[in-house]
């Protein structure tokens, strides 16, 4: 549900029309992010936006909107050769490299996955169009699979579920493809965070006890779960939730594979929400109690 791309600022600051587009198509609520080419991508985006004589107002909206790209759609990770000046040939490297979506230029060899960004109306990357909402079978591979590129991307995972617990495999095993994901992506994740709250029977003693027989085990070696209980009347919705990206789960972060079982959708949250939803699992205040932490051997 999100694909990545090395975008030429050439391509996009040609005229006005393209780089209002840019804007438009860049962002990761909206399925697309951004290889970082070069290391000083914000900098390099000013300097080319500056070439375009924009009025003075019109140049400090261009320079608020790149600020806003760099923080939430821009993936770092890559280590560029000194020795590769030419842009074009610094992307052909980070494509090789991981294996990004395509290359947006100035010119179109689709053979090697490079458009022209004015011609892609004709001439486009595959699945250039990214739905906000899918539905996947409920099982943890399709679960998982279904934002495995955001969360290979993410250095920091929330995992947000009222009825999470560690103890039921429905739910444990789910969580355990999203962890195998996360701590193998480009950022170095180690760490994720859940939040669940005490409903029905489940108790503070109940989640340790589970975290530490059922979940503990499994983390990759140095890998931190910490679990926060929160009130039941302040949670409702399951999401994950990264720096880049937030995900609803329609029917929640656990498996259902018994015959006739239903789909779960998945949608893409807009930024808006997902700056919501993570600030206010980032405050602590209303946690009940401190966090449960564990951590892989």
């Amino acid at each position: 549900m999100i694909r990545e791309y090395a975008v030429d600022p050439d391509a996009y600051t040609r005229n006005l029309d393209s780089l209002q587009r840019f804007f438009t198509d860049f962002r990761a609520d909206h399925g697309r992010v951004i290889s970082a080419i070069p290391r000083n991508w914000e900098r390099t985006q000013q300097d080319s936006i500056r070439t375009m004589n924009l009025p003075p107002v019109q140049r400090r909206k261009c320079f608020d909107e790149i600020s806003r790209v760099a923080k939430n759609s821009l993936m770092q990770g890559v280590t560029i050769p000194a020795e590769l000046n030419q842009w074009i040939d610094q992307a052909r490297y980070v494509k090789q490299s991981i294996d990004i979506e395509a290359i947006i230029t100035c010119a179109t060899n689709a053979e090697n996955r490079e458009f022209d960004y004015a011609n892609l109306m004709f001439n486009q990357p595959n699945d250039w169009s990214i739905e906000q909402t899918i539905s996947v079978a409920r099982n943890a591979p399709s679960l998982a699979n279904a934002i495995s590129v955001s969360l290979s991307l993410a250095d920091v995972g929330m995992f947000v579920d009222p009825y999470f617990h560690p103890t039921d495999e429905r739910y444990r095993r789910p969580f355990i493809e999203f962890i195998r994901r996360i701590a193998v992506g480009r950022r170095s994740c180690t760490k994720a965070f859940v939040f669940t709250a005490l409903i029905n029977d489940k108790t503070r003693a109940a989640l340790q006890r589970g975290l530490e027989e059922h979940v503990q085990p499994l983390l990759p070696a140095g890998f931190t779960v910490e679990l926060s209980i929160w009130p039941s009347n302040q949670m409702h919705d399951r999401f994950v939730l990264t720096k880049q990206v937030g995900y609803s789960f329609g029917h929640g972060l656990d498996e259902a594979t018994y015959q006739g079982a239903i789909e779960v959708n998945v949608n893409r949250l807009a930024e808006s929400a997902r700056q919501r939803e993570f600030r206010k699992f980032s405050n602590s205040a209303l946690r009940q109690g401190e966090p449960i932490i564990v951590v892989g051997t």
